[in-house]
């Protein structure tokens, strides 16, 4: 399978970073969704994702998110591209653009596969920013591994 990493919005100057985890932080994570119509979004938990970006004056927010369904042939990579854009839009109307997202299809070990640290070193290395200015946010023991093998800050969702 494959990693992508997909800029949705073109930011020339860069200072902080935030990362989202996707499935069960900013929508319900009930395993391997990728119908619109299915999708239940977190908006307590986008409002907070705001007030932490605002309080931390962070500048671009965006996703780090396995995606193994695609790659065990539950749904392609095109149905998955329609349920994320509609995610992305989603947080748009709710106050929360999504810069860009790095996203897994591996369903097996990679370097790009959570807990493994490749997604986040790819932001890290793609927008030049230092490692204190980077903060992720999950909901998994795998998020937290991935975050701490790339020397970046972590916190689980109901934390901020």
């Amino acid at each position: 399978m494959k990693f992508i990493f997909e800029i949705h919005n073109e930011k020339l100057e860069v200072n902080k970073i935030l990362i989202l985890d996707r499935d069960g932080v900013v929508i319900k994570d009930t395993g391997y969704p990728h119908k619109i119509k299915e999708l239940k979004f977190e908006i307590n938990n986008i409002k907070k994702i705001i007030n932490f970006m605002k309080k931390n004056d962070f500048n671009l927010c965006g996703f780090a998110t396995n995606q193994s369904g695609v790659g065990r042939g539950y749904f392609s990579e095109n149905q998955f591209w329609i349920c994320h854009n509609h995610i992305i839009k989603t947080c748009r109307k709710n106050g929360l653009d999504i810069d860009f997202t790095a996203v897994n299809f591996f369903k097996s070990t990679s370097y790009y596969r959570k807990p493994n640290p490749g997604m986040i070193n790819q932001i890290k290395y793609f927008y030049s920013v230092n490692s204190k200015n980077i903060f992720f946010i999950g909901d998994k023991s795998s998020d937290e591994k991935a975050a701490k093998s790339a020397t970046v800050n972590y916190n689980f969702i109901d934390q901020v």
